[in-house]
């Protein structure tokens, strides 16, 4: 099948059937490949070792890539890829797996998003349920021949009363605390995966609220257990200590490609990320970061600028205002900018199954009209889209490459990518 889903509840990882859903009161069990596997409180260390060698985590892993990867190449291929997706907020695990991912009590994250059905793009746009592994140019029954996607899901749908009852948090607060919980499992599906594929940089793949997943994830992994985080706002945040080590330079070598859409999480949140990346190692090229941006996005503006926990010095999140910030490592791509559709309609070409024929990219980051609200889910459900994405994973065109995108002039402008050019108009409505 290609994919090796996983799923996350606050009491720990499962493994899923082979559609995604989940029985959660039953233990692993090593013959079936279901069940509850290992939970990382908040206090495990991440040196050496986070999972045993023996765990039922690692068992689940190589177990599904030797029955269902066989065709993966045993060396690193751009061709076939190796990527995790990370899904956003209120999507629940432990739902149902309808045949239909657009049905409306779809919420498991395997159902709605990790699946391999294609539909007419208004509905897949309605109902927010594109297929990403199809989307990233995974195939469902070629062994890994295309390269393998993982799904991690994990539980974000809080209910709203006992957020605010039982954690004194309203429920999307509540969900991005969950998210950093999720993190350190993040972490340790990519152990994992690193110890069972030596040979294969992994790229992360996240969405909206998925975003703090993974920027917590590569955090923890950056930080060095003797070093305190520096107070918000603090000018030496880029210039730690030199004799500065990451607890988990393993697995941060191991990193590839970061793909950022919409992102939920706070710009001083990724700033502390990429102080700790390159102050451990500021000479090293990966991982490097795409962060796509929309800033006609309201649902960014109200969830996660205004109900996720108050933060010193700023409530923006990096799927508005990006990094607010150079780095070699990372560039921001404004959806929903002219410039920057003029310019990937210049540069990038889409194969029309309608036509047969090549056409230019068409992104779209700025849905006009009543829907306009759907701009938040645009980043995956419009096609062109998804195919710029799955050009980077893949390398089908050199002129997206970081550094490629870093050094590109157009409209006039030296270095387009690289500067801080986020446009914020009037809403579209």
């Amino acid at each position: 099948m290609s994919i090796l889903r996983i799923s996350w509840l606050p009491d720990g990882l499962y493994a899923p059937d082979s559609v995604g859903n989940l029985t959660v009161t039953k233990p692993y069990d090593r013959r079936s490949r279901k069940g509850r596997m290992e939970y990382f409180p908040a206090s495990s260390s991440l040196s050496p070792k986070l999972v045993k060698q023996n765990a039922a985590l690692a068992h689940y892993v190589a177990s599904v890539l030797k029955s269902e990867a066989r065709e993966l190449p045993e060396s690193a291929s751009a061709k076939a890829p190796i990527s995790i997706f990370v899904h956003g907020f209120q999507f629940d695990p432990t739902t149902q797996v309808f045949d239909r991912p657009h049905h409306p009590e779809g919420d498991n994250p395997h159902s709605r998003l990790y699946h391999w059905k294609r539909f007419p793009e208004p509905t897949e746009i309605r109902a927010h349920s594109t297929s990403w592994p199809l989307g990233f140019g995974y195939r469902q029954k070629d062994q890994g021949g295309n390269g393998l996607c993982v799904g991690f899901g994990w539980f974000s749908s809080p209910d709203f009363y006992g957020s605010i009852f039982h954690h004194g948090r309203n429920f999307y607060a509540r969900a991005y605390d969950l998210a950093d919980e999720a993190a350190l499992h993040l972490i340790a599906v990519i152990e994992v995966l690193t110890r069972a594929l030596p040979s294969h940089p992994i790229n992360l793949i996240c969405h909206s609220l998925g975003s703090r997943v993974v920027i917590r994830a590569i955090a923890k992994m950056a930080k060095d257990p003797a070093m305190d985080d520096p107070a918000p706002g603090d000018q030496d945040l880029a210039k730690p200590e030199p004799e500065y080590r990451p607890s988990r330079p393993d697995l941060l070598q191991r990193l590839n490609k970061i793909l950022l859409l919409a992102g939920a999480e706070k710009v001083m949140e990724a700033q502390l990320m990429m102080g700790r990346l390159n102050g451990y190692d500021s000479s090293a090229d990966k991982p490097h970061f795409y962060n796509f941006v929309s800033r006609e996005n309201d649902v960014l503006d109200k969830l996660g600028e205004n109900f996720s926990p108050d933060a010193p010095g700023s409530k923006q999140v990096i799927g508005h205002n990006g990094l607010e910030m150079i780095d070699p490592r990372w560039v921001d791509i404004q959806l929903d900018d002219p410039d920057t559709a003029a310019y990937f309609a210049e540069h990038g070409k889409v194969f029309d199954p309608k036509s047969k024929q090549l056409i230019p990219m068409q992104l779209n980051g700025d849905r006009k009209g009543v829907f306009a609200i759907a701009d938040h889910w645009i980043h995956y459900t419009w096609r062109h889209n998804m195919a710029l994405y799955r050009q980077i994973i893949r390398e089908e065109a050199s002129v997206w490459a970081l550094t490629e995108l870093k050094h590109a002039c157009w409209a006039g402008s030296d270095k387009f990518f690289d500067q801080h050019k986020l446009l914020r108009r009037k809403s579209a409505d």
